[in-house]
C-alpha cells in the first residue's frame, strides 16, 4: 500500500500540531509514503528522511516567501496526483480543494479533521467559507477524527454519514535531547501555559485565577507562557490590573527540548481552553511528569480521564482552588504524575499508525467493490 500526502501543513507551518501529526504518521508508517513537498522550512522535516525538499529563506518574514513556497509545493502535489502512483491520498489540510480535479476517481480520499473550532466559534472567523471543506467531505471515502468528542461535533455540524467517520487518537513519543542545549531563564517556581493565548484559549481565566490565590500560596509563584507570541496590549493591561505583570514571562518560539524542560520544571501545567480537538500538550505534560489542570470542556475529560484536576472554564475561582491544591499537596502531585504516566500508555504513535492503516485499508476495500468491503467498524477491530 502506497500513500500520498500533500504539502499544505508543511507549507503553512514551520512547526505545529497538524504538521507534527502527519510527520509522526510518516515516521511510524508501516506503508510506503510520498510527501509531495518541494520547499519547506518545517522543523520536523529537517532530517530529510521523508521528502527531498529544500528550505527557502528560513530566517525571513517576507510575505512573498510564503507565496513562493506555496506555488512550488502545490505544483509538486499536482504532479504527484497526476502520476497516480499511489493507492490512497491523504491531504494534510482541508482549507483548499485544489486536488479534487486531479484525484483519479478510483483513488480513495482519506482526510483528518482535528477540530471543529471555526464552526463552533463563528464570531472569531467572520471570513470563514466552508465550500472547500464540504466539497472535500463529499468526495472523502473515510474521515478520521482525533477524539470521540470531535467525531460527535463533525456528525452534528457537517453533512457526513456516521459510517464514514473513524476515531484515531494522537500519540506520544518520548524523545532524548542532547545535553548542553540552550536553556531558558525561568523562575524557580512557576505555572506553565503553552501555545496561543487568543480567543477560545481562555488565557484570561488563568490570569484571574492566579490573582485570586492567597498570598501564602502565591508567594514566589510566576506564570510562564511558551509560544503564542508577545503579549498583546489587552493582555498586558490585564496582567497589570491584577498585579501579575512582573511575575509573567513569555518565551517563544521554543524548541521541543526547551518545551520539555519547561514542563519538567513547572509546578503545574494549566490548559484552560474552551475547546480542543484532542489536546496534545496534555500528553507532553504527562511525558515530563508535570501535574495537569484542565478545563472541564470538550474532549479533555475523554483524553485525560482521572489523570488531571478539572475546573469549569468560566470560573476562575474554581481554577484558583484547584491550583492551590496542586501547589501545596505533595501527595496529590505525586498521584497526578503517576496517573498521567499510566494514561500515557494508551497513546502511542505506533498505535495511531496501526489504526490509521486500518482506515486506509477500509477505504481501499470499499473502492475495490462491495464484495471486498468489510462493514466492521474500526472501533470494533483489535489493532
Amino acid at each position: 500500500m502506497r500513500l500520498l500526502y500533500d504539502h499544505q501543513a508543511f507549507t503553512l507551518q514551520d512547526f505545529g500540531g497538524v504538521s507534527r501529526y502527519h510527520h509522526e504518521l510518516l515516521c511510524h508508517a508501516n506503508w510506503e509514503s510520498e510527501l509531495a513537498v518541494a520547499l519547506s522550512n518545517n522543523l520536523y522535516l529537517r532530517d530529510g528522511q521523508h521528502s527531498r525538499h529544500r528550505t527557502f529563506l528560513p530566517d525571513s518574514n517576507l510575505p512573498a516567501r510564503w507565496r513562493v513556497i506555496r506555488y512550488f509545493n502545490q505544483r509538486a502535489s499536482r504532479q504527484a496526483l497526476r502520476r497516480n502512483a499511489f493507492d490512497v491520498f491523504h491531504p494534510t489540510l482541508l482549507d483548499d480543494d485544489y486536488f479534487l480535479p486531479q484525484l483519479a476517481p478510483e483513488r480513495p480520499l482519506v482526510v483528518t479533521i482535528h477540530d471543529m473550532i471555526p464552526a463552533l466559534f463563528p464570531a472569531h472567523y467572520p471570513d470563514r467559507d466552508d465550500t472547500a471543506l464540504r466539497n472535500i467531505l463529499q468526495r472523502a471515502s473515510r474521515i478520521i477524527t482525533v477524539s470521540e468528542h470531535t467525531r460527535a461535533d463533525v456528525l452534528r455540524l457537517l453533512p457526513v454519514e456516521a459510517n464514514r467517520v473513524r476515531v484515531v487518537y494522537h500519540g506520544y513519543t518520548e524523545r532524548e535531547y542532547p545535553a548542553g542545549g540552550p536553556t531558558l531563564p525561568v523562575p524557580a517556581r512557576y505555572v506553565l501555559f503553552t501555545g496561543s493565548r487568543a480567543l477560545y484559549k481562555n488565557f484570561g481565566c488563568l490570569v484571574e485565577a492566579l490573582a485570586m490565590l492567597p498570598e501564602s500560596e502565591a508567594a514566589g509563584l510566576h506564570l510562564v507562557c511558551a509560544g503564542g507570541g508577545p503579549f498583546t496590549a489587552s493582555e498586558q493591561e490585564l496582567l497589570a490590573r491584577v498585579g501579575w505583570a512582573s511575575r509573567t514571562h513569555q518565551f517563544g518560539p521554543v524548541s521541543d527540548a526547551q518545551l520539555s524542560e519547561l514542563y519538567r520544571g513547572a509546578r503545574a501545567f494549566v490548559f484552560p481552553s474552551e475547546y480542543e480537538g484532542f489536546g496534545l500538550p496534555i500528553l507532553e505534560a504527562y511525558g515530563q511528569q508535570c501535574p495537569v489542570l484542565l478545563s472541564e470542556a470538550s474532549c479533555f475529560p475523554e483524553i485525560a480521564r482521572d489523570a488531571a484536576l478539572y475546573f469549569p472554564p468560566d470560573q476562575p475561582a474554581a481554577l484558583a482552588r484547584q491550583l492551590g491544591r496542586v501547589l501545596h499537596d505533595e501527595p496529590l502531585r505525586r498521584q497526578l504524575v503517576q496517573l498521567g504516566q499510566l494514561r500515557l500508555l494508551d497513546f502511542t504513535w505506533q498505535h495511531t499508525a496501526r489504526r490509521t492503516r486500518a482506515v486506509y485499508e477500509e477505504a481501499l476495500q470499499e473502492a475495490a467493490g462491495p464484495t471486498s468491503f468489510s462493514s466492521t467498524p474500526l472501533s470494533a477491530l483489535e489493532l
